[in-house]
């Protein structure tokens, strides 16, 4: 136990006088000529550009048709996927026998539930894009 204790202080000492005495500096005393016009320029272009874009703002129109796109695709992704599940599962239901058929059921509920959440998330985003609209 003393002996680990004496490597690290040992080790610990060597570390702080190395940092010390250590005599390389990768310091450059390189400076660029500052102008304050420049400076003052360049943050007046930013702004300007700022302002520029400001301006020009996104218009409901668009974000309108941005949002309906969006929401076609995912909901016919969501109606493909929940059809091709629906009929993976109904086919192996027809198919296979008893033990199949227990496998199929137990899978039932989760095709269910994940119907239910998909169509219950884009019911739920119409309503509030409706809502939204409204106002």
């Amino acid at each position: 136990m003393r002996k680990s204790i004496y490597i690290t202080t040992i080790i610990t000492m060597i570390i702080i006088l190395l940092t010390i005495f250590s005599t390389s500096a990768y310091a450059t005393t390189y400076q660029p000529d500052i102008n304050i016009r420049d400076i003052k320029q360049q943050t007046d272009g930013f702004i300007k550009k700022g302002e520029a874009t400001a301006n020009d703002a996104i218009s409901q129109d668009s974000m309108k048709k941005l949002s309906n796109g969006i929401y076609m695709v995912l909901l016919i992704l969501g109606i493909c996927i929940a059809v091709i599940i629906g009929a993976i599962l109904g086919i192996r239901f027809i198919i296979e026998g008893a033990e199949g058929k227990a496998e199929v059921q137990k899978a039932l509920a989760p095709y269910i539930a994940g119907c239910v959440v998909v169509f219950g998330a884009f019911t739920i985003w119409k309503i509030i894009v409706l809502v939204l609209q409204g106002m």
